[in-house]
């Protein structure tokens, strides 16, 4: 940034050149008085892009915001400074090609409090000689109660002005073409945290924005802001009162001093303009309507208040602001659940050895856990039916700790809850096992452990991957290349097991598989509309999954997918006991 100063007198107005510093300025067209007394030009800086030239009184606003931004350092929400100049300027701001009697728009409008504009404005403006004739308010406690010296009006005017130069923001990329169309709820609160976020460290340095100017707010991550003249110093009391679409009913008046709340009020007008697809009425008469929309309601009532004290604190909104979204980005989650379970046709097996079970459990609207299990037990004597039953009640009845903060913390309870059932088993069932899997589903986090040959399927998109490992000596002998994964299925040993729960009293480490196996992650990020599939091997040996993928369809209803299942083991002999446990995932916006 440069300071630079000039002699010559130097008159500003459209299609002039001039230089400041290094930087050669072309005035394209005047803008406005967009802040009371300051004067913006959009300009051309010459081999550069379009920029925003301001000019005020050394007094002004400007130099409001050359003491700002000292303060500010380089705060990524303010845009760079190029340039400032102090010099003796006049400036012509009659544009070219506009009628005589055509006015340029503001959108702020500031309001001299002495009796005497007060008087001059009754005669030549029909809304306030309407008010002066029939506001008793006006008339009487305003006019009559309040005491403002006489002060002798000087028409020595000085020339020396301060000069302002930044980039311009493109028109596509500024809040306020992006305020002429409709926004999610989550980006209205994302783009409205950013504007309290500036407010609120503004205000940590005991400065305050009262207004903000959306054509000067460049869009982006972060937003950018062009024109920081509506900020004050926290306490300072106005020369004169403001009305504008962001500006605190308050300000109206000068004798209020700058608090933090009305920043609250503006940050909660442009959420109210966003959310209406309309900007408030400055007409303080009119109620304010509100749609109903849960917190976003309580946030603008509160914030909208006329009277300053019910305000939140901007810590407060932010903090609400940055909650409300979290919220609704989280997506809410569901899930389908559909089973079936049959002895099969075995005249060997007369009880079924396969245990299965689920648990659920919501942490809030749109957190969830979900534990399922599948066990497939081993045993004469009816010991294997037992083994299963224990591995699963074990399994449903410990508790799981929702206070964990990572996957890997979730992954070692998984460890920890195998560790035990090992032992429930061992110590509980003679000269039996069986198999356990085990899915974990945390929110859209899915991790898994595993021992023994049932499956754990994840079907995607049409697409089946098996994410637990065979613990199999024919799924050993393929590994090692011995047999081929055909001469698996008829292999006379393709139901010998090489681990199992139960068998051993204690488990070795490495002993209990997870996804690492199988997955280049310890987790897994679930998509809407997987399905996950735990299945005894009584399904899987008679289904080949390639089948399975071609029954289980996002389309189709996932009992009966499950239905179809069974009854084609059944229709194929079910030589063994069969359970297939399908969940699918949804997630609802």
């Amino acid at each position: 940034m440069n300071e630079m100063t000039n002699q010559n007198p130097l008159t500003i107005k459209e299609n002039i050149c001039f230089q400041i510093d290094n930087l050669q300025i072309e005035i394209i067209s005047y803008l406005g008085q967009l802040t009371p007394d300051i004067y913006y030009f959009q300009v051309n800086i010459i081999s550069e892009k379009p920029g925003l030239l301001r000019i005020g009184a050394t007094n002004s606003a400007l130099n409001r915001e050359l003491e700002l931004r000292k303060r500010l350092g380089d705060y990524k929400l303010v845009t760079e400074l190029l340039a400032h100049r102090e010099d003796n300027i006049t400036v012509d701001i009659k544009p070219q090609n506009t009628p005589e009697n055509e006015t340029i728009f503001s959108p702020i409008t500031e309001i001299d409090t002495s009796s005497e504009y007060l008087q001059k404005e009754c005669l030549e403006d029909e809304y306030l000689q309407k008010e002066c004739l029939e506001d008793e308010y006006l008339q009487k406690e305003y006019l009559e109660d309040e005491y403002y010296p006489e002060t002798e009006i000087s028409t020595n005017i000085s020339n020396q002005k301060l000069l302002l130069l930044t980039y311009l923001p493109h028109e596509n990329q500024t809040l306020e073409t992006w305020l002429e169309t409709e926004h999610s709820l989550e980006e209205s609160i994302f783009l409205t945290s950013q504007i309290c976020q500036l407010c609120r460290y503004l205000h940590q340095r005991e400065w305050c924005f009262i207004n903000i100017l959306p054509q000067f707010i460049q869009m982006g991550t972060p937003i950018q802001f062009f024109d920081i003249t509506s900020a004050y110093p926290l306490g300072e009391t106005l020369n004169s009162g403001l009305i504008g679409t962001y500006c605190a009913p308050e300000l109206a008046y000068c004798k209020n001093p700058i608090h933090e709340t009305m920043s609250s009020y503006t940050v909660a007008a442009l959420l109210y303009q966003i959310i209406h697809n309309k900007t408030l009425s400055t007409d303080q008469t009119i109620e304010i309507q509100i749609n109903p929309i849960p917190i976003i309601y309580q946030i603008l009532k509160i914030c909208l208040s006329s009277l300053p004290e019910e305000r939140f604190p901007l810590e407060q909104l932010l903090k609400i602001l940055v909650r409300t979204r979290q919220n609704i980005s989280t997506p809410k989650i569901n899930w389908q659940i559909a089973s079936s379970s049959t002895v099969g046709l075995s005249i060997n097996r007369l009880q079924n050895e396969d245990n299965y079970g689920i648990k659920q459990q919501k942490i809030s609207d749109r957190e969830t856990i979900l534990l399922a299990a599948i066990a497939d037990g081993m045993g004469g004597m009816s010991q294997g039916e037992l083994a299963s039953q224990l591995a699963i009640k074990t399994v449903l009845e410990t508790p799981i700790f929702f206070q964990y903060q990572t996957i890997e913390q979730y992954q070692e309870w998984l460890t920890n809850l195998f560790i035990q059932t090992n032992e429930t088993v061992s110590n509980q069932v003679k000269d039996g096992g069986t198999t356990l899997s085990i899915i974990l589903a945390i929110s859209q986090q899915l991790i898994i452990s595993h021992v023994g040959d049932t499956r754990i399927y994840l079907l995607r998109q049409g697409e089946i991957k098996q994410l637990s490992q065979d613990h199999s000596l024919v799924a050993m002998l393929v590994a090692s290349g011995q047999i081929t994964e055909t001469e698996s299925l008829e292999h006379p040993d393709r139901n010998v097991l090489t681990k199992s729960i139960g068998t051993k009293r204690r488990l070795s480490d490495g002993y209990v598989q997870d996804l690492k196996q199988t997955t280049p992650e310890l987790s897994m990020q679930l998509e809407h509309q997987d399905i996950l599939l735990l299945c005894s091997d009584g399904v899987w040996d008679l289904v080949p999954k390639n089948e399975i993928a071609e029954i289980f369809t996002p389309d189709k209803n996932l009992q009966t997918s499950v239905n179809l299942t069974i009854n084609k083991v059944l229709e194929r002999g079910a030589s063994d006991n069969a359970t297939l446990l399908a969940l699918q995932f949804l997630i609802n916006s």
